[in-house]
């Protein structure tokens, strides 16, 4: 399988945002719960939205990947989900003023969308995104395709029981959003500083 020189770094970053994705996903009931609760509509809400900002970024990430490949590409996608997290804390107050009008579940879902659809849509471009940068041939893609999504997939699984285990029990939730905006942008200069990308496979 031909890779180009941002091979590893490319990896590193899909990695860190199946980590991010699922990390967001733990915090977010414990960012919501102070003003909606922790019921079953609550986690409804959270894990839905959660699910539809993936499926809207591999849609966009795989349209964007059709369309241009180029590394800055991979810098903006991170931008927008670096800036995104990093304004949770001090937006996640709008989902106690949204909860007295809309009630606990229609304040969840609302919240929600605020605080997590945008940052995982962009984390999910990603790796839309990267499948068609690493594809050189058809006779490897469906290969490359398990490769990718099963690294990222690792990378959630990491997420969840690091941020539960780990990042949690020690440290403050705006620290931990702050130190997960900050990896992912410090991942995506790495791959903008390499190398320029090797084009993947064209159909033309």
């Amino acid at each position: 399988m031909a890779f180009h020189e941002q091979s590893f770094e490319i990896k590193a970053l899909l990695f860190i945002s199946g980590f991010v994705i699922l990390s967001l996903e733990m915090l977010g009931i414990r960012i919501l719960a102070p003003y909606v609760g922790t019921t079953a509509p609550v986690w409804a809400a959270l894990l839905g939205v959660t699910l539809a900002g993936s499926a809207v970024g591999y849609y966009w990430g795989g349209s964007l990947a059709d369309y241009t490949q180029k590394k800055a590409v991979f810098l903006w996608l991170a931008a927008g989900a670096s800036i995104s997290i990093a304004l949770i804390p001090s937006l996640r107050s709008v989902v106690g003023v949204a909860a007295p009008y809309f009630g606990y579940s229609g304040g969840a879902f609302i919240g929600a969308i605020l605080l997590f659809f945008i940052p995982v849509m962009f984390l999910s471009a990603i790796t839309t995104y990267s499948i068609r940068i690493f594809v050189k041939t058809l006779d490897t893609i469906g290969k490359i395709h398990g490769d990718l999504y099963a690294l990222t997939t690792v990378g959630s699984i990491v997420g969840v029981f690091g941020t539960s285990y780990i990042l949690v029990p020690f440290f403050t939730i705006p620290h931990i959003l702050y130190s997960l905006s900050l990896s992912i942008f410090l991942f995506s200069i790495s791959i903008f500083l390499s190398p320029p990308l090797e084009e993947g496979y064209s159909n033309s």
